[in-house]
């Protein structure tokens, strides 16, 4: 595995539809770069911090069945809940919007959420990422063990941060007017991609 093939990897697996994907570009349209730089972020940290770290001591700790199943819910509730606050914010005053806002959960931790209840990190970690950081560990070493999670995390970076940097820049010629309906879009896709992931989850483990 090389750090090319890696990056490589990573930034076809950030390209595809999912719960963080859907998460960045919503953020993004709704709160601006900074936020969507934070959503895009936290997956990676949490890839590093507790993926990663739980799948080399527990092996065995990969969701399958009923416990997939169970993650899965999880995640596209909290999912649904987010879209519904953001059709609620779309619906609602600015003015009312701003004054709720230190309630609302940072963009950061709405994405730290959202990568911990998404049973498919733990099935890559567990499958596909465990397979070439032991196998890089039997060949290099450390720095072969570290060469496939560097590259993955790099090319999902780049996936994400390029996603916020395009969506940012439509954002700016978006009318002040239309800022309602830019809520309203993002709650129809939250939804939608909560109402997907426990769908998939279910077709995949039951």
């Amino acid at each position: 595995m090389s750090l090319l093939l890696a990056y490589a990897m990573g930034f076809s697996v950030a390209s595809m539809p999912g719960p963080i994907l859907v998460l960045i570009t919503t953020e993004t349209l709704r709160r601006g770069a900074w936020p969507g730089a934070q959503t895009a972020l936290a997956p990676m940290c949490v890839d590093a911090c507790v993926m990663l770290p739980l799948v080399l001591a527990l092996h065995s700790a990969i969701p399958s069945g009923a416990g997939a199943v169970a993650v899965g819910v999880a995640g596209g509730a909290f999912l649904l809940w987010l879209g519904l606050q953001s059709l609620r914010a779309g619906s609602a005053p600015v003015a009312a919007e701003r004054h709720h806002g230190s309630r609302r959960l940072s963009p950061f931790l709405k994405s730290v959420l959202t990568q911990l209840m998404n049973p498919y990190a733990y099935i890559f970690w567990g499958t596909v990422g465990f397979g070439f950081v032991r196998a890089g560990f039997a060949s290099q070493g450390i720095q072969g063990a570290l060469l496939f999670p560097v590259g993955f995390w790099l090319g999902a970076g780049t996936m994400n941060f390029l996603v916020v940097y395009l969506v940012s820049r439509g954002r700016r010629y978006l009318p002040p007017r239309l800022e309602p309906y830019v809520h309203v879009f993002s709650g129809i896709l939250l939804i939608g991609a909560g109402t997907f992931l426990v769908w998939a989850v279910a077709r995949d483990h039951l």
